[in-house]
């Protein structure tokens, strides 16, 4: 089993300078949080870079160079970075150093170390393929946003799922039967040969035996052939499968094209929005300083009323006093009451209504009355602007020009998105090149078929010759010899019937496991379990048997049932790196995700981001088997630091 103790990465990426997240026990969870853009899937890169010597992006491998830390690139002159990876095996302690150098051919360089003892080449490529093959990468390296190459596994005409079909078998160890069975059926060969030797040394069997070696070579030549028909369908198959990942990005970008149409009518229609927004003020434009004012004026006008009605009152009273300044002229009782007034009160009232009852007083109140009245009136139609009419108009302006900022930004972010998919000319092309292997993959499988059947018609003609020397019984061959073919054969007939048994034995046992973890993982209590296919693609079977139609959130924890399945029943284990495992998931669905990750593989490298989970309730359902928490720091745009969080 593959168990990781350190991971040093210098200048990967946004990681500048020497960077290290210790792995300090063989078993548990290790969680690495980091806000979008931070350099999560860069650090799942380095994973696969440290194994694999490789980098994916979403749509396909990418060059090296482009994973050089830009800030560094920029101080020394040159791009370089560096990978060191110390794990253990069975017990032996390796380290895997990568190292990658523009300025040295070959640009990049690796050296697997085993307790400390450097290995040469070749026996690096060896003992790094038993450990961790290239082929069964994507069951340690979990890729959520790759979660549709686990659905071609129901798909049987997918060849992307075919591909897949053979990786998971490969991690179950069945190929080790395949190969014992190549063995063997070498050893059975060899022994045909001796036959054929010592019934060829004999003139009595000499022309039956040359023409059986004749027989044997052409089956051989057959067999080599046939080997290498096959040999060209799995890299046919590849390629399919390599074009189709890439041809679910045309998708994708086809996707974002018709989201790109929208968003830019949307685009055109704020534009018009936003010039009858401008039109619908600028009518308002021409008094826009009276609306500024009105709310001044109205305040001011209700004074400028209290003055017009005190001079209107002043007016009166004025009036009021010539009239009674006539009755008292000519009559000596009141002009109220009509009662006898005393001559001296009588002179006293004539003297004080002279004054109000003068021309000049009149006058100065009627003066000031028109003043009051003249202001009122321009307070009035100051006050008469409708200040929240232009504040409404001014706010509808604001609220469109922000909608055609997100717009914008929208725009900006699916364009960007687009660029880094590729051309479209390319990917077009795609289709051309899918269709033209298919059609190859078509005609090699037809020449497999051939080739079966001349295999077959052959060794029925080898069939018939040994025949013929058995029943001529005037040569005795070496019993051992004799007894080699006899058991090599049989065990050629065991082998082709214990394959399937054993590839029957293990599908059920990965389909107990995953059903056990998926049952733990969905919130639907209704859901019973999974079936396995041929192909080790799981399906939902709820209560009433029935295989259910699943949602894209349920695609992810069916694909983390069986990554957690072939770990269980795996010959190859290792640890599970995940990088956005949760998708779609709901809160309930992830929590209970987050609470099984121990129960996923031996370690489990969790990349997520703050909010994605409660850490809370994490911290609670995890705890001892959550080692260590890390956090990735922004530096700035180019440069990101790894930060102990947590540790247990």
């Amino acid at each position: 089993m593959l168990t990781l103790k350190l991971l040093t990465v210098r200048d990967f990426g946004p990681y500048r300078g020497r960077q290290e997240i210790a792995f300090s026990r063989d078993h548990g969870v290790f969680i690495i949080y980091g806000p979008n853009g931070r350099g999560k899937t860069t650090l799942h890169n380095a994973f696969r870079y440290a194994l694999y010597g490789e980098i994916l992006g979403r749509r396909r491998a990418e060059e090296p160079g482009d994973l050089a830390n830009t800030e560094a690139k920029k101080q020394a002159g040159y791009g370089s970075f560096e990978t060191i990876l110390d794990f253990e095996h069975d017990g032996i302690s390796y380290r895997l150093t990568r190292r990658y150098d523009e300025r040295e051919q070959p640009r990049e360089l690796a050296l697997l170390e085993r307790d400390r003892v450097p290995l040469a080449q070749d026996d690096m490529e060896k003992t790094l393929q038993i450990i961790a093959p290239r082929s069964v990468s994507q069951f340690f390296l979990f890729d959520g946003e790759l979660l549709r190459q686990y659905e071609n596994l129901l798909d049987k005409d997918s060849k992307e799922g075919e591909a897949l079909e053979k990786s998971i078998e490969r991690v179950l160890g069945i190929p080790i039967v395949g190969n014992a069975r190549t063995d063997v059926t070498e050893l059975h060969k060899s022994a045909d040969r001796l036959l054929t030797e010592q019934y060829a040394a004999s003139d009595k069997t000499k022309r039956t035996a040359l023409s059986l070696k004749e027989a044997q070579d052409v089956a051989n030549r057959l067999q080599a052939d046939r080997d290498e028909v096959s040999r060209r369908i799995t890299d046919i198959q590849s390629e399919i499968s390599n074009l189709e990942l890439q041809l679910r990005e045309q998708e994708k970008s086809e996707r974002i094209l018709g989201t790109l149409d929208n968003l830019r009518q949307q685009q055109a229609t704020l534009r018009l929005r936003e010039q009858d927004a401008l039109d619908a003020l600028a009518e308002l434009t021409g008094s826009l300083w009276k609306a500024v004012l009105s709310r001044s004026a109205a305040r001011r006008l209700v004074a400028v009323e209290e003055e017009v009605e005190t001079a209107e009152a002043e007016l009166r009273d004025a009036s009021a006093a010539v009239r009674d300044l006539a009755h008292l002229h000519t009559v000596a009782d009141c002009p109220v009451c009509h009662r006898d007034v005393p001559e001296e009160l009588r002179r006293q009232l004539i003297a004080e209504l002279q004054a109000a009852a003068s021309t000049a007083h009149h006058g100065v109140v009627e003066a000031r009355l028109a003043e009051a009245r003249g202001r009122r009136k321009v307070l009035q139609a100051l006050a008469s602007e409708d200040a929240r009419l232009v504040a409404d108009r001014d706010k509808a302006l604001r609220t469109v020009r922000f909608e055609q900022q997100e717009v914008a930004g929208d725009i900006t972010g699916l364009e960007q998105e687009l660029s880094e998919l590729g051309k479209e000319a390319e990917l077009r092309d795609l289709t051309t090149q899918r269709l033209e292997r298919q059609t190859q993959l078509g005609r090699e499988r037809d020449r497999l078929q051939e080739c079966d059947r001349e295999l077959h018609d052959q060794n029925l003609v080898i069939d018939e010759l040994k025949r013929r020397l058995r029943k001529e019984q005037q040569v005795q061959p070496d019993p051992s010899i004799e007894l080699k073919e006899e058991i090599t054969e049989a065990l050629m007939r065991l082998f082709a019937s214990s394959i399937d048994a054993y590839r029957h034995k293990l599908r059920g046992r990965v389909e107990a496991r995953a059903s056990e973890i998926f049952r733990e993982l969905a919130s639907e209590t209704d859901y019973v379990g999974l079936r396995i296919t041929d192909r080790y693609g799981l399906e939902i079977i709820d209560s009433d048997g029935e295989v259910v139609r699943r949602s894209a959130g349920y695609e992810h924890l069916v694909a983390l049932s069986l990554i957690a399945a072939l770990q269980d029943s795996a010959a190859v284990r290792g640890p599970v790196v995940m990088d956005y495992p949760f998708g779609r998931l709901d809160a309930t669905n992830t929590a209970r995700v987050v609470a099984a990750l121990p129960r996923m593989a031996r370690q489990v490298i969790l990349l997520s981001f703050d909010g994605e989970f409660d850490r809370t309730e994490a911290l609670r359902a995890l705890g001892s088997n959550l080692v260590a928490e890390y956090e990735l720091e922004r530096i700035t745009i180019k440069h990101t630091r790894i930060q102990t969080r947590r540790t247990i």
